[in-house]
């Protein structure tokens, strides 16, 4: 039996943003359901999933996600932007981010595929929305499903640049009215 765990990659550059920016919290995560299991699931083809049993994540894959996702963001935000998951917004403005996870499999080569949508609500209502993909190509040996889970870490670090830029320059993405 082999437990893995995904993991933050460092940004190339922390981008700023203006002073009267509010801290953004992480608020939901979702992943598919085929997906939400201890093993991991790579996919074979159009239609069919391999669920390897001797490889599983150490903790839910849910909760590692929103973990890396929080860290990477923070790694990319100006200090103090990303707002702590685990401690109440009493009082507070903050920006809630919303990711629904789509698809994120490896495949029989090991190239990693991630497709996300995300939301993020403004204190007043309004907010931003985007539809992001990464593939991060094969590399190296692809002799067993050990190398997914960097390939897949990676995959996350591009999404949180493109969330990340998005926080920071809001007029390059698309507002939703209020309330959506």
């Amino acid at each position: 039996m082999h437990y893995y765990t995904l993991s933050e990659i460092p940004a190339t550059a922390r981008l700023t943003a203006a002073g009267d920016t509010v801290p953004v919290r992480l608020d939901r995560v979702t992943i598919p359901t085929e997906l939400d299991r201890s093993q991991l699931v790579r996919r074979i083809d159009a239609t069919r999933l391999q669920i390897v049993d001797g490889d599983r994540w150490a903790a839910p894959l849910d909760d590692t996600i929103r973990r890396v996702l929080s860290g990477d963001l923070a790694a990319r935000l100006p200090p103090n932007m990303v707002a702590n998951p685990n401690e109440p917004s009493i009082g507070e403005k903050r920006q809630l981010l919303s990711v629904d996870i789509a698809e994120f499999y490896g495949d029989a080569a090991c190239a990693v595929t991630l497709r996300a949508a995300w939301i993020l609500k403004q204190p007043d209502s309004q907010s931003s929305r985007g539809n992001e993909e990464a593939r991060i190509p094969a590399g190296g040996d692809c002799s067993g499903t050990g190398t997914l889970p960097a390939a897949m870490s990676q995959a996350l670090a591009q999404l949180s640049d493109r969330i990340a830029a998005a926080i920071v320059h809001p007029l390059a993405q698309p507002q939703g009215p209020p309330g959506q």
